[in-house]
């Protein structure tokens, strides 16, 4: 296929669904919700522990944040993290599930009743959650966390070696998810488990090559995004902190607090939103891919062992 091709059979009509089916993105913004949070706020420890103890930065702003986690208030962040990476291990997999269901009835033409869907959770849950937990530090965001957590253990005087083990790491990660693209479409429309789902993945790669390899990178663009919550979640705090420091008025410094709040709560909003429609993008491109790879296979007359 060319870009022309992607593009008819793949891209827009999995923007169709996105723009036609609003319940979609209610439904799935929780769990869009808990992983930026829980990511975003720990690439913003990891970015301030980075630059004022590793690198000397001496930035009042980035000291003021890195003391309220290493604050009286550790204990509290910590246990609400904890909850919400408990809550997005648990809830994630039910709603990929849905998800990934409700985008084959909608290919279908075909309507997911609430028992339908209830059925779809108890099967496929403990599958789905098992790949998840497996292969989730094979993602590039781990790969880069796990990254910044050990130049703290080395310290900065040996950042080459580490960054060569890291780059090399990453290079195996993206393989790995090339390779692993159509495993959990496998696991849950075909009721596979996990490692017969990876290897028939593996294989449906090789018939789809050219095409998966150019999606794999479209989803690398869009999840950017990354980028854009972290940059909100560091400057909100930095802007209050400002504020306090060099506003002396009482009026002015009250008007800039709620002005900067009322920034935060409707960028949080947009980017929520945002986050969602691209999860509900990127899990319907990966669908109608899948469809494409497993054509591609019949059409080389392949069969499954």
């Amino acid at each position: 296929m060319d870009k022309e091709q992607i593009r008819q059979h793949i891209i827009t009509p999995a923007w169709e669904i996105v723009l036609s089916k609003t319940s979609l993105k209610k439904f799935y913004i929780l769990p869009g919700l808990l992983s930026m949070i829980f990511m975003t706020w720990l690439l913003v420890y990891q970015f301030t522990y980075t630059a004022v103890v590793l690198f000397k930065q001496d930035d009042r702003a980035l000291k003021i944040i890195l003391d309220f986690f290493h604050s009286d208030y550790l204990m509290p962040i910590l246990i609400t993290a904890w909850i919400i990476v408990l809550c997005y291990f648990i809830l994630a997999p039910i709603f990929e599930v849905w998800l990934i269901k409700k985008i084959e009835s909608i290919y279908k033409e075909k309507e997911m009743s609430a028992s339908d869907a209830v059925g779809q959770w108890v099967v496929n849950f403990w599958p789905l959650f098992e790949y998840n937990n497996i292969f989730s530090e094979f993602k590039l965001l781990s790969i880069f966390n796990l990254y910044l957590f050990a130049i703290r253990f080395v310290w900065v005087e040996y950042i080459t070696w580490i960054s060569y083990v890291f780059l090399f790491l990453a290079i195996i990660s993206v393989i790995i998810n090339i390779l692993f693209s159509y495993a959990k479409y496998i696991i849950v429309l075909e009721k596979k488990p996990i490692f017969e789902a990876i290897s028939k993945s593996v294989q449906l790669v090789f018939f789809n090559l050219h095409v998966t390899i150019r999606l794999y990178f479209l989803m690398f663009v869009l999840n950017t995004r990354v980028i854009i919550n972290f940059i909100v979640f560091l400057f909100i705090p930095i802007a209050l902190i400002w504020a306090f420091t060099y506003i002396t008025s009482q009026l002015f410094l009250f008007i800039a607090v709620i002005l900067l709040s009322i920034i935060w709560l409707w960028v949080f909003a947009l980017i929520a939103y945002l986050g969602t429609v691209l999860d509900i993008l990127k899990a319907s491109i990966w669908y109608y891919a899948y469809l494409e790879a497993l054509d591609n296979a019949k059409n080389m007359h392949w069969h499954e062992d």
